[in-house]
């Protein structure tokens, strides 16, 4: 089977027209270097920034960021593209934006891009005036750096005003408990309590002796006046009658001694458990209290970079090269559209004269 290609009268139509061919793709490269000249030149001037991790995170964090949380970092967009910032900087560099809207002009002037799985952010600005350009870069950067920070500051100082709060609270339980554990050793205490209590204890055991001595006379002189000699008997009785009189006081002081011992055994009772729950209340609270400042100071020492934190790490230049129009590229590709152009008029043109054979003739005649 013959080898299809470009027929060679083709390409001899191609070769005869070269100068024409030529002309067309000369007049269309003036043409589009001549309106591209003409345009209107525009400069981009562009900031690097870096988005850091926070300060007090793991020193690892930097080696196990995820896409997920690369995509999050988009949000700090937000801070270049808000509408208070663009306006303050359209005010401020003369902008026209008269009848015009201003998020179309903020589309048209700055564009925010994140580099591709980077921390890196790129801003973008366009304009007539490559230093105004540049300087309305500069601007927006900054002003966007520190509203991120002052978004983070304010956020912390949220967080350490509840803080402070919890310490206050701390405190004020951790005085109520002190209050209540001076009032709880404020009068006797348990030592002295249980002092006196074995103080009773010993003189109930004595006042039991004597009443069992007592006891044991007033029957001995019982029997003498029962069983002595008639003499004696009246004596006996006396005796037996005053032995009972101390047996019965002693009983009664035991009586009493028993209940005061009781009562005592019953406050030191109370005393040792009130002071054990206020001293128990008393160090919780002083823990508690002591927890929360601690919190309060590592929180104090880290504000402000709990939260990730831009930096600008290329201020960037004033742009020498106009971004728009490009007027290399907009020539060479004039010149590319018009080759081909040219190149299929010439072949179209060529297969339109070409001879054609005696059948097709004769068909065309009968037809």
């Amino acid at each position: 089977m013959p080898r299809e290609g470009i027929p060679a009268s083709t390409l001899a139509s191609v070769a005869a027209r070269w100068r024409f061919l030529a002309a067309v793709i000369g007049a269309t490269a003036i043409l589009v270097f001549a309106v591209s000249e003409l345009l209107p030149r525009r400069y981009t001037a562009v900031t690097t920034v870096i988005i850091d991790p926070p300060a007090a995170s793991d020193a690892r964090t930097g080696s196990m960021l995820n896409p997920a949380y690369l995509d999050s970092l988009r949000t700090f967009e937000h801070f270049f593209t808000s509408d208070a910032l663009f306006q303050d900087a359209a005010q401020r560099f003369h902008l026209d934006t008269r009848n015009q809207d201003i998020d179309r002009v903020r589309a048209r002037v700055l564009k925010v891009k994140q580099q591709h799985e980077t921390r890196i952010l790129e801003v973008s600005v366009t304009l007539g005036d490559p230093e105004t350009a540049w300087k309305l870069a500069q601007f927006i950067t900054q002003r966007s750096i520190a509203e991120s920070r002052e978004h983070a500051i304010s956020v912390d100082r949220d967080s350490m005003s509840n803080l402070s709060a919890e310490v206050d609270k701390a405190r004020a339980e951790m005085e109520r408990a002190e209050a209540d554990w001076r009032e709880a050793t404020q009068n006797d205490t348990p030592e002295s309590i249980q002092a006196a209590l074995d103080s009773e204890v010993s003189l109930e055991s004595d006042i039991r002796t004597h009443q069992n001595e007592a006891a044991a006379d007033r029957e001995e002189w019982q029997v003498r006046a029962r069983e002595g000699q008639v003499t004696d008997r009246a004596y006996a009785q006396v005796q037996a009658r005053a032995a009972e009189a101390r047996r019965d006081d002693y009983a009664k002081q035991r009586a009493q001694l028993d209940a005061e011992i009781t009562a005592d055994r019953r406050r030191l009772a109370e005393k040792t458990a009130r002071l054990a729950l206020a001293s128990a209340r008393l160090d919780m609270t002083r823990k508690a209290f002591e927890s929360a400042q601690t919190r309060l100071r590592d929180f104090d020492a880290i504000a402000g970079m709990r939260s990730e934190r831009m930096r600008m790490i290329d201020p960037g230049v004033v742009p020498r090269r106009p971004s728009f129009p490009n007027v290399l590229l907009n020539t060479l590709a004039g010149i590319i559209l018009a080759g081909c152009l040219g190149i299929g008029w010439v072949v179209l043109r060529a297969d339109e004269t070409r001879p054609q054979p005696a059948m097709v003739r004769a068909a065309k005649r009968l037809a």
